[in-house]
């Protein structure tokens, strides 16, 4: 009976094994988000007709990018200060205040400055080009939110 319980184990664990190693390596969601932002720039390039304003909008979107990059790096460095408060006993109530309040007011001038990148672009597309552009730029920017979040 040992044996058999032994063997059955044996063939779990290759299993286990094999299941773990089959799967490619996960794409990050910040090079999912990348890419998203990628697609967006070649949309804005393809329903934009006008080179200069198509320009003009892509670079908005360049824009946009560097928030989500920023979003990304600041939730990372917000974690490791979070960590290192937990990790110290001694740590004071006041620290951990701190590290929210200017993570949270960095964040909402992120947001402040996306809301202005927004219009922006809503200004430099007639109302037919940024119906065609909106499904781009919603999964652009939900990639953006699962990549500060770090999903």
């Amino acid at each position: 009976m040992n044996r058999a319980l032994l063997n059955v184990l044996r063939i779990l664990a290759v299993l286990l094994v094999l299941t773990g190693c089959s799967h490619g390596p996960k794409t990050s969601s910040l090079v999912s988000a990348k890419g998203a932002f990628d697609e967006l720039r070649d949309a804005v390039r393809d329903e934009i007709k006008e080179p200069a304003r198509a320009d003009e909008v892509a670079g908005v979107v360049d824009q946009m990018e560097q928030l989500m990059i920023e979003a990304a790096e600041a939730r990372q460095a917000h974690d490791i200060r979070l960590q290192a408060l937990i990790r110290n006993y001694d740590a004071p109530e006041e620290d951990f205040n701190a590290a929210f309040r200017e993570f949270n007011e960095k964040k909402s001038s992120r947001q402040d400055r996306l809301l202005l990148l927004d219009q922006r672009a809503r200004s430099l597309t007639t109302a037919n080009e940024w119906k065609a552009l909106i499904k781009v730029a919603v999964r652009a920017l939900k990639e953006s939110v699962q990549a500060e979040q770090g999903m």
